[in-house]
């Protein structure tokens, strides 16, 4: 059989262009990305180190090591970017996804470790104890059932969460430790990194809210919209301090 010149180019064409297609290292997005940074608008200030004594330090660390004094309250980078800021958002008709294991909350060297973590309603968090000393997990919150518990060296206790809200949580026993367990009923979020930048991912086309919280600069919100290509434009949230009003 024989193929005219034309033909031949056309097949030549499709032969090239089927295999680009299957050699190609980009397949095309099945969702796009919400995307962006939290800085910190204001005068940044060194922040105070955490009191600690030395009585109530023994055994945190070893011999001849103290425990760490950073105050994480609000970490903000050389570029201003506010670490540990909670970004939650929801996409409708997507399911919260609640994992079957719990969620470790570790206490290594007197300090909770991570300082925030994002926990989605219905998990369990579990309080894990890495120190060779005992801690007395005590949480505060409005909507979750307390837990005010010693946890022995080397051991662990568990706590289901059924509402959303920030729990904050404390140590009785090492009271610098702090942390705070941010309960959601959002379907997706993320916690930004030492520079502010965070990135949600699985998000089809559409306008989105997000609700942003920091335990020092409390809550902001800002809107987002991923475009029908999946893509969209990084957003930039400022947060600051709130003024004091003065009295008259």
């Amino acid at each position: 059989m024989k193929i005219t010149p034309i033909l031949a180019l056309a097949a030549s064409a499709t032969i090239a262009l089927t295999l680009a297609t299957a050699n190609s290292d980009t397949p095309a997005p099945a969702a796009g990305k919400v995307h962006g940074r939290i800085v910190f608008d204001g005068k940044v200030e060194a922040p105070k180190p955490l009191k600690i004594k030395a009585d109530q330090a023994k055994g945190c660390c070893a011999d001849g090591v103290a425990v760490d004094a950073v105050n994480r309250s609000l970490l903000i980078g050389a570029d201003k970017g506010i670490a540990n800021v909670v970004i939650t958002m929801s996409v409708a008709g997507a399911k919260l996804e609640v994992p079957k294991e719990p969620i470790v909350l570790d206490q290594q060297k007197c300090h909770f470790e991570p300082h925030v973590s994002i926990i989605p309603v219905g998990a369990t968090l579990r309080f894990a104890n890495s120190d060779a000393v005992s801690h007395n997990v005590h949480t505060y919150s409005i909507k979750n059932d307390p837990l005010n518990k010693t946890v022995a060296a080397k051991g662990k206790i568990d706590m289901k969460v059924a509402k959303a809200e920030p729990i904050t949580i404390g140590c009785d026993i090492h009271p610098w430790m702090k942390s705070y367990a941010f309960v959601t009923d959002d379907t997706h979020w993320s916690l930004s990194d030492a520079s502010g930048r965070f990135s949600i991912d699985g998000v089809p086309p559409g306008e989105y809210k997000l609700s942003i919280w920091h335990e020092t600069l409390g809550k902001a919100k800002a809107t987002v919209t991923v475009k029908a290509d999946f893509s969209s434009e990084a957003v930039e949230v400022k947060m600051g301090k709130k003024k004091k009003r003065r009295r008259r």
